[in-house]
């Protein structure tokens, strides 16, 4: 699987060999391909002239330009995690699309065209349209967006009347990505992305929308980088919103920023995203930060806090996919922090495990501060810092989170989540902060 030569970048002359191809398209500008080589087979090459370019990022920091070969492996698993974790959902769009098999690549020629990151995955007939840079944007009303909330819910497909290629989101959570202009919803067609993504409380967890509201506002109260959120309602339908942090607008046009989650830059399959279930744990992830971050201190701080704010808040579902790498040209960060939830919104954490240990334990409630220390050296930070910011943390979150259940976005509702999870908080880190200073 070569990457080292290829068709030009002129879009005048690159033509898709066989339905077997996707393009890829960055910010309307062909890329290179990935081919379907087999069953499971894949070959991803890209364009000479295109990883020329000043503006040139690869898809992955494991599948960089100018590699002789990229494991067929690799590409077949990061292509697997733009997919949803929802096994009714797959089902039901490979009904509606005549998918009768279960790679990914089948399924993304019909949805890949607005993806987590920067690339589109451009079937044959789409990509004239697509390379033209046109799209489209169709106004939708309050109640249509309550609708296809609602058909979220319920794994229903949303229909792409245009013909165009519909959206795929990562993730177990049902959720919609819709485009907003002003006060304006509507449905992205083409080289047009969405730019927030809409997503339903989870069912068995009242209110939960509620809960990662407030997370995810406390921990910009405490300095920790998260994606911006809100809480809105469409008729019957209320949705934690929150505001892609992978779209930007630049010279006045609104552009994709790529991104990859842990998982794809480790080269992993998807389904093992828990620890303990085969998946990478910290010390893993901190490596990959340290070995490609063009910032690594700055960004194995990062992570390390946001471990620290897991563990305060008993963010048991902190998996690997839900810590991402940016990437812009040679560019490489971390993503700020998104899907922050906390379990002591629903009970006080005594037998909550964590997604990633520390120091070997996943139980929250019996990492001590020597944990902590040990795990500092894996984390590439100062022991006596990590210890310093936990302390920190324990001492500010609880007025942060407080903040944040009365926010308007949370006080609209009447809800006992907000009080029960303050109170929750306030309890769990004043004992956190007793056996960290003991």
């Amino acid at each position: 699987m070569t990457s080292d030569s290829g068709p030009s970048l002129d879009r005048r002359t690159y033509t898709p060999r066989t339905d077997n191809v996707l393009t890829l398209i960055y910010n309307s500008e062909p890329v290179g391909e990935i081919v379907r080589a087999g069953k499971d087979r894949y070959r991803l090459r890209y364009f000479e002239v295109a990883a020329s370019e000043a503006w040139f990022t690869p898809l992955s920091v494991g599948l960089p330009a100018g590699a002789a070969r990229h494991s067929s492996e690799r590409v077949r698993w990061w292509l697997s995690g733009l997919l949803p974790d929802r096994p009714p959902l797959l089902l039901k769009w490979r009904k509606e699309f005549g998918v009768t098999d279960l790679e990914p690549f089948a399924l993304l020629r019909w949805v890949g065209e607005d993806v987590t990151g920067g690339f589109q995955f451009v079937r044959a007939e789409r990509l004239d349209a697509v390379l033209s840079g046109s799209g489209a944007l169709a106004p939708i009303g309050e109640m249509e967006v309550a609708q296809r909330l609602a058909q979220a819910k319920a794994d229903v497909p949303l229909s792409a009347p245009s013909g165009g290629g519909k959206f795929s989101l990562p993730g177990a959570q049902a959720k919609i990505a819709l485009n907003r202009t002003h006060s304006q919803w509507a449905d992205p067609d083409g080289a047009v992305p969405s730019t927030h993504i809409l997503k339903p409380a989870v069912p068995g967890y009242v209110d939960q929308d509620l809960c990662e509201f407030m997370t995810m506002t406390a921990a910009q109260t405490i300095g920790l980088t998260a994606a911006r959120s809100e809480i809105l309602q469409f008729g019957v339908e209320r949705a934690f919103v929150t505001t892609r942090y992978d779209r930007d607008w630049s010279a006045g046009a609104l552009v994709r920023i790529h991104q990859e989650d842990m998982c794809q830059a480790l080269g992993m399959d998807p389904f093992y995203k828990y620890e303990n279930q085969g998946g990478p744990g910290a010390a893993e992830i901190a490596g990959i930060i340290q070995s490609r971050s063009s910032a690594p201190v700055d960004d194995c701080a990062r992570f390390a806090q946001a471990l620290v704010y897991n563990w305060l808040i008993c963010g048991t579902d902190a998996h690997a996919r839900n810590y991402s790498l940016m990437l812009l040209r040679e560019d490489v960060r971390l993503a700020p922090l998104y899907d922050l939830n906390g379990h002591l919104a629903f009970d006080n954490g005594a037998n909550a495990d964590l997604s990633m240990s520390v120091n070997g334990k996943l139980r929250a409630a019996s990492i001590r501060r020597e944990d902590w220390v040990a795990m500092a050296p894996r984390l590439f930070v100062d022991a006596d810092w990590l210890v310093q910011e936990i302390e920190r943390q324990a001492t500010v979150l609880p007025d942060a989170l407080s903040d944040a259940a009365k926010a308007g976005d949370v006080s609209a509702f009447v809800s006992d989540l907000p009080s029960r999870y303050v109170e929750n908080v306030a309890t769990w880190c004043a004992q956190r902060l007793a056996r960290v200073r003991a």
